[in-house]
């Protein structure tokens, strides 16, 4: 009969049912498997990354290493003291052409005089510290000094080390590199081609020039200075006091 009927648990509570695909049966939901997540405080251990493979330079390669240091390091003690004493030269160039002017009854004649001989004097100075390092023999004995460095560093590990610096050093020169001229620096051009050239103004290189305002360049003028649009300290002909 119709009062017979049994009802839903769920219908009594005034609930409704779900239906299964939503979790209203006794159907367990499907799940796809998570990883395992390690315990808090034990994290896993990272791999050390494989160490670089060095390059084992031998005796030939080092021996060449070491000419091509004497030799740079010969030319750079050569630039910095030519450029000291090319600095002393123009003090006293500088020093010679004041007291022209000062005490010359004739200066412009003397001060031609000495600056035709300006170039000939600096390149003398060049030439002059060339000499002095060639007869001293500061190259080898750059190249010795490094040598008994080796030797002294071999000579701790072991005697087989030692006789085999000692043994690729014996035929070891330094590089052969002439020492720039004065023509050479100073014909040298002051950009590489393609490359901007350096405002002489400025000793850092910069994108643009840099180009005062134009509220700049009037500062300081009456109104009606500034009116006229001449610059300051001209005159009406254009001609700069």
């Amino acid at each position: 009969s119709f009062g017979s009927r049994k009802r839903h648990p769920r219908a009594c509570t005034g609930q409704r049912a779900l239906p299964l695909f939503l979790g209203g049966g006794s159907m367990s939901k499907a799940s796809p498997k998570e990883p395992a997540k390690p315990p808090k405080g034990k994290q896993p251990r990272k791999e050390p990354p494989s160490p670089e493979v060095r390059h084992v330079y031998s005796w030939d390669e080092f021996e060449g290493i070491k000419s091509r240091a004497a030799c740079a390091l010969d030319r750079v003690e050569f630039l910095a003291k030519s450029m000291d004493k090319f600095t002393e030269f123009k003090i006293d160039e500088a020093h010679h052409q004041e007291l022209i002017l000062r005490h010359r009854s004739t200066p412009a004649l003397h001060l031609q005089t000495a600056l035709d001989k300006s170039k000939p004097g600096a390149s003398r100075v060049f030439d002059k510290q060339r000499a002095l390092l060639m007869d001293f023999g500061t190259s080898t004995k750059r190249l010795d000094v490094m040598n008994k460095y080796i030797f002294d560093q071999e000579g701790r590990k072991g005697k087989p080390e030692l006789q085999a610096a000692k043994l690729a050093s014996k035929t070891t020169k330094p590089a052969e590199k002439a020492y720039p001229l004065y023509t050479d620096l100073y014909d040298r051009p002051m950009r590489e081609e393609g490359q901007r050239r350096m405002a002489s103004s400025m000793a850092v290189m910069v994108p643009l020039p840099y180009e005062p305002p134009e509220s700049a360049l009037r500062h300081g003028m009456g109104a009606a200075l500034r009116a006229s649009g001449r610059p300051k300290g001209s005159d009406p002909k254009g001609k700069t006091a």
